[in-house]
Parts: C-alpha cells; sequence; structure tokens
C-alpha cells in the first residue's frame, strides 16, 4: 500500500504533472482537509477536489495533472494499493461496485467523486496531527492508510447503491432540510441544538438527522459542525483575533473544547492556525 501526504502552502496558481508511482492495476482514493484542486486525467477530463468531494480512482496511463488555486494552505492524501494484494485481502467478498476498477487491461482510467464524511476528514486529519511521530509512525500511518482506504470503498460502495433511486423526500421535507441549511449557514456559531431545531418542525432528532442524509449525505449535526469549522477557519485567516473569540463566535463555551474539534477536523489546533497565517 502506498500512501501519499502533502501539505502545501500556494501562493500562486501552480500546475505539475504526476508520474504514477505504482505500475497499471492499482485501487486509490484520495481526499483533502484543507484547500481545493482541480486534477485533469489522461482523457483530459476534469475533476474538483475540495474538504466535501474526494475521489476514488484508478489511473493507469501516465499524463495527470493537478491544478492548484493560489493563495491557499493545501492539506492532501491519497491512499493506493496494487490490485492483487487488495483482491488477496478480499478474497471472494469484493464488492460490486469495484468491479469497474479491477479489469486487467492496462489502461483504464476511471475516477468517481465521493461525499466525504466525518469519518474520512477525523483519519485524514489524523495523518497531519503531532500525535503521528515517534519511532512507531510508519505503522500507525500503515493503518490510518488502510482505514481510509477502507472507508472510501464503504462509501463508493453506499453511494453506488443510491445511484438512481428517488431521495424519498417529499416536497415539504426537502423544504424543511432547505430552511435549517439557511439557518445554520446564517449564523453557525448561534446556540443551536438538533433537538430544538426538529421541534421547530414537528419531528425527532432521528428524522432530521435522518432526511439530512438522505438529502446531503451529511446528519444535521456533520453539518452544523461543518459549518462552524468553515467559519472557525476563515476568522484564524483573517487574523486580528484570539482563539477564545474564534471559539466563541462559532458556539464553544470552552476553548479546550474548540480547540479539540478544531484539530480533529483540520489537523492542526486553532492557535497553529493562527500563528501560522499571522507569520
Amino acid at each position: 500500500m502506498l500512501l501519499h501526504r502533502a501539505e502545501l502552502r500556494v501562493r500562486e496558481n501552480s500546475l505539475f504533472d504526476v508520474r504514477n508511482s505504482l505500475p497499471p492495476g492499482w485501487l486509490g482514493g484520495s481526499a483533502i482537509v484543507m484547500g481545493n484542486l482541480e486534477i485533469e486525467c489522461p482523457l483530459g477530463k476534469r475533476y474538483q477536489m475540495t474538504p466535501d468531494v474526494g475521489l476514488i480512482k484508478r489511473i493507469d496511463p501516465f499524463g495527470t495533472r493537478y491544478f492548484l488555486p493560489e493563495d491557499q494552505l493545501l492539506r492532501h492524501v491519497g491512499v493506493a494499493i496494487p490490485l492483487e494484494p487488495f483482491k488477496q485481502r478480499f478474497g471472494d467478498e469484493l464488492p460490486e461496485s469495484l468491479a469497474p476498477f479491477l479489469s486487467d487491461r492496462q489502461d483504464v482510467v476511471d475516477i468517481r467523486p465521493i461525499a466525504v464524511n466525518s469519518r474520512i476528514r477525523s483519519i485524514v486529519s489524523a495523518m497531519f496531527s503531532s500525535h503521528v511521530t515517534g519511532p512507531g509512525r510508519f505503522l500507525k500511518l500503515d493503518g490510518l492508510a488502510s482505514l481510509f482506504l477502507g472507508e472510501v470503498i464503504d462509501l463508493h460502495a453506499h453511494q453506488a447503491q443510491e445511484i438512481g433511486a428517488p431521495s424519498g423526500l417529499t416536497e415539504l421535507e426537502k423544504s424543511i432540510v432547505g430552511s435549517v441549511i439557511a439557518t445554520v449557514s446564517k449564523d453557525p456559531g448561534a446556540s443551536i441544538s438538533i433537538e430544538q431545531l426538529a421541534a421547530d418542525n414537528h419531528m425527532t432528532p432521528n428524522r432530521l438527522n435522518s432526511l439530512f442524509r438522505q438529502e446531503t449525505g451529511k446528519s444535521c449535526s456533520e453539518f452544523i459542525r461543518h459549518e462552524r469549522m468553515r467559519r472557525a477557519r476563515d476568522l484564524l485567516r483573517q487574523g486580528g483575533v484570539s482563539v477564545k473569540q474564534v471559539a466563541a463566535a462559532v458556539g464553544f463555551a470552552h476553548v479546550s473544547n474548540f480547540s479539540r474539534s478544531y484539530r480533529d477536523w483540520y489537523g492542526e489546533t486553532p492557535a497553529q492556525a493562527l500563528k501560522r497565517n499571522c507569520a
């Protein structure tokens, strides 16, 4: 299994060509927790990557190109494994959704976007954590790489099952989800609870979470956290504030809880982010 980690401060619009590290016949996944980029595959089609959109892929020919927009910090992770050892691990239980990636041909180009969830974000952030150090760091990273690829495969399989299936939401339910999204996005630092949001819309918290998953791929709680962390990152990037002020602005009563959540989300503490942005 091959793991690629990259932290890049992109000062101007950049592009670079990538040569495959593995011979034809592999399966991989990639995700980012900070920044955004665009990938152009050898056939010319382009794919966007953001903290919400990752990729499961196989690209046998040379010619992949990465486009990196200016003025950003990018944290990107890619994990790939040759098909033979991959098939040996699964035996006869390979998910049917992976069939397009498992061809014996050596010219396959197949890239599928996946909606990054909180589990994948947590794994990627952990790869950049200061805890992944010491004599055992390679074993730690190997375990995280396996876990990451496993989550990517599970998510792709789940998405493949839902393709072409109706969401099952009524127009009223879609309207409720849209209203909650607008409320949270307008002020993610407000005192927001799923219980209150659900009660305001005459349903249980479990039902509201279920509607969110069907419509957005995230639970309501995951969406709230996403918006709070995005807002915190923007405030820290602007500078001129303390970590305590940012914590309060995004709805955290305790700085320690905010720092832990931010580190789990982005792989660094808010204090580290503030120091880096002010450098």
